[in-house]
């Protein structure tokens, strides 16, 4: 597994954040546009503090890059973004499987650091795991073929011979049917289809905890905000009260999985000062499943 490298200080007073899930874009311009107004808000309420800003993926549901044509819209949150970059708060963009098709619009007109791999982020004594999540463990086979279909070369190629226009509708269009499969489908079977993903996820983190030490794990992805403990050979376990939602590293040798959950019900977020990480929102998610 290819593995970005990062590494940054946290100054006294500051904190890295850590977000994913807006899906800008869909269902329609209407209610994207308040989810963006949403998340610059956000920004603007915490960007004094903001020491570095980590965007793990599916930021846009649909972005395909052209050499010289990007999918208009969501130039407020640019705009933020680009100035954030500007007063040298670093805005790492991973690619999730909404918007893996980046080339270097981002860096180049905005000065966000792009990531096409999960990365191991470095900050003081704390090592964490990060990236959007997906694919990771074993099952998923279909879903793990698809991805490699799509992020193959000659995928790109073909892709990028479509007018934008026809590129542009045949994805709003398969985002759209699988947002209303999802929409239709009862709790219950949700809740047994993370329950799956969730096992392989944690199939994923502990055999990679074998061979490799992390302090924690911080992916996005399931839309699932959380924080729970890993203990080797054994379930999530609860990690932090609702009302705190906050951990330590208490005794040096605990490794703990968060998701940052989403934009589309949860509007939640992760933050960590230099010990202290921490998962806020609402509507935070107690059961661990």
């Amino acid at each position: 597994m290819m593995l970005d490298n990062i590494q940054i200080e946290i100054p006294a007073g500051k904190k890295l954040f850590f977000l994913s899930d807006f899906h800008l874009g869909s269902p329609d311009h209407a209610s994207s546009r308040k989810r963006e107004d949403r998340v610059i808000k956000w920004i603007h309420a915490h960007e004094a503090e903001m020491a570095g800003l980590f965007l793990l993926g599916d930021i846009f549901d649909y972005w395909f890059e052209y050499r010289h044509v990007v999918p208009k819209g969501f130039v407020r949150l640019f705009g933020k973004l680009a100035d954030l970059c500007d007063r040298k708060i670093p805005v790492h963009f991973f690619c999730g499987n909404h918007d893996t098709w980046i080339r270097d619009y981002f860096e180049k007109e905005i000065g966000i650091i792009p990531h096409k791999n999960n990365a191991l982020l470095q900050t003081g004594q704390h090592i964490f795991f990060i990236g959007h999540g997906d694919g990771l463990g074993p099952g998923e086979r279909g879903y793990k073929v698809m991805k490699a279909v799509f992020n193959a070369r000659i995928s790109k190629l073909l892709y990028s011979a479509l007018h934008p226009c026809w590129g542009y509708r045949i994805a709003i269009r398969a985002s759209r049917n699988s947002r209303k499969k999802a929409v239709s489908s009862q709790e219950q079977v949700i809740r047994q289809r993370e329950k799956g993903k969730n096992h392989n996820l944690l199939c994923f983190m502990q055999d990679y905890l074998q061979t490799k030490h992390v302090d924690a794990f911080i992916f996005g992805h399931r839309h699932w905000p959380l924080i729970a403990r890993l203990e080797p050979g054994k379930p999530f376990t609860k990690a932090a009260e609702p009302s705190e939602s906050c951990v330590e590293w208490n005794e040096g040798q605990e490794v703990y999985y968060l998701n940052t959950g989403d934009w589309l019900r949860h509007d939640s977020y992760a933050s960590f000062d230099g010990s202290r990480l921490c998962l806020g929102g609402k509507n935070i998610r107690t059961e661990f499943i």
